[in-house]
């Protein structure tokens, strides 16, 4: 990043990386090609698509035909709610700390059956287990929490659904690139993933769905994505999020977490009253902080001012503070759900600028 401006809010979006942008020119090049049409472009539009799609099926370990394209994170998530929720009505497996596009999903459809989640951050294996019946339509859990980064036991809970025989649905939005998810877990139903959380472009993403369940379309009308989602494909956005796929390596779960470790023991050190929050297994990049008797909002706009950009651990809405529902819904106090801010980092971040931005951040407290 610059010499100025230290970026910390890798789980809101990432810089896009310039070999992504490369590859988007192969169809940004004037050349009109419709992936549905029967013209030389859009056959050599449909190879490219086939292409990615090949690529991609290859790093998540899947069949091709189990990829389908989307416009990004929160209709990958609608893609996998609504569409399991419609071949077999019943209760979701779920908690009320999901990202906001599952969460307003199925409270939509009336269909919740939300785990009670405390100060860990994520329900347990047992309580999933416990909480299966035979009205249960499916299980929907984040991989990782988006604004505590604390993790699911993916792996036992995986194991769990598909000796039950059900649905597993997965927002992996905020473990692609963070953590291992290949070859995928063969207990996953579904599991969604966002092209602009990996230095890929915006509006672009991706669902895994296995190919034994038969669910309906999320959009009807044309035949794209083998009658599943319906309209012209975003074959820039496809080139992209393919090749930011292929540029992820294993290593970079181990230089993010350094540099966010890094981060988070240089405010210990120079901030000691500091708590964190979220007490369960953390995904390597990001850091959820809590400063008691301080007014949270005033010191992201302060931290911004001196070159550090990080976020809320709370939204704001129509110029109102709202607490985070993701803390709150852990058992803390509104106090301290308005008090948070996170750092989230990417591989792009360097240990400088983790040591620097710790300073700022006790030069401010």
């Amino acid at each position: 990043m610059s010499e100025w401006l230290i970026y910390l809010d890798n789980n809101a979006t990432t810089p896009i990386l310039p070999e992504v942008v490369s590859a988007m020119m192969e169809d940004l090049d004037g050349i009109p090609r419709n992936p549905s049409s029967v013209t030389k472009w859009g056959r050599e539009g449909r190879d490219k698509i086939s292409k990615a799609r090949r690529q991609i099926a290859s790093y998540f370990g899947v069949h091709p035909e189990e990829v389908f394209f989307t416009s990004g994170g929160t209709e990958s998530n609608h893609f996998l709610i609504h569409s399991f929720y419609s071949a077999k009505p019943g209760k979701i497996i779920s908690t009320e700390i999901e990202h906001a596009s599952a969460l307003e999903a199925i409270k939509f459809l009336k269909a919740g059956f939300y785990l009670p989640i405390d100060h860990f951050g994520a329900p347990t294996p047992s309580q999933v287990a416990n909480s299966l019946t035979n009205n249960t339509s499916s299980i929907f859990l984040s991989a990782v929490n988006s604004e505590t980064g604390v993790m699911i036991d993916l792996k036992e809970i995986a194991s769990i659904a598909q000796k039950a025989k059900i649905p597993l649905l997965i927002d992996g939005v905020a473990l692609l690139g963070k953590g291992p998810i290949s070859p995928l877990p063969e207990g996953i139903a579904g599991i969604s993933f966002s092209g602009h959380k990996i230095h890929g472009p915006k509006g672009i993403g991706l669902v895994i769905k296995r190919k034994q369940y038969k669910i309906p379309p999320i959009f009807r009308g044309g035949h794209q994505e083998r009658d599943m989602r319906a309209g012209t494909e975003n074959l820039p956005g496809i080139l992209g999020l393919a090749k930011a796929i292929d540029l992820l390596e294993d290593s970079f779960f181990t230089t993010i977490h350094s540099t966010k470790t890094l981060f988070e023991e240089e405010v210990k050190r120079l901030i000691p009253w500091i708590e964190i929050n979220g007490t369960g297994p953390k995904i390597s990049n990001l850091s959820n902080l809590h400063f008691s008797d301080h007014d949270a909002e005033l010191l992201l706009i302060n931290l911004e001012k001196r070159g550090v950009l990080c976020s809320l651990g709370s939204a704001c809405s129509s110029g109102t503070l709202k607490a985070s529902h993701v803390l709150l819904g852990m058992g803390y106090p509104i106090k301290r759900a308005i008090g948070s801010l996170r750092f989230s980092f990417s591989r792009l971040n360097t240990q400088e600028e983790a040591k620097k931005s710790a300073q700022i951040l006790s030069s401010l407290v």
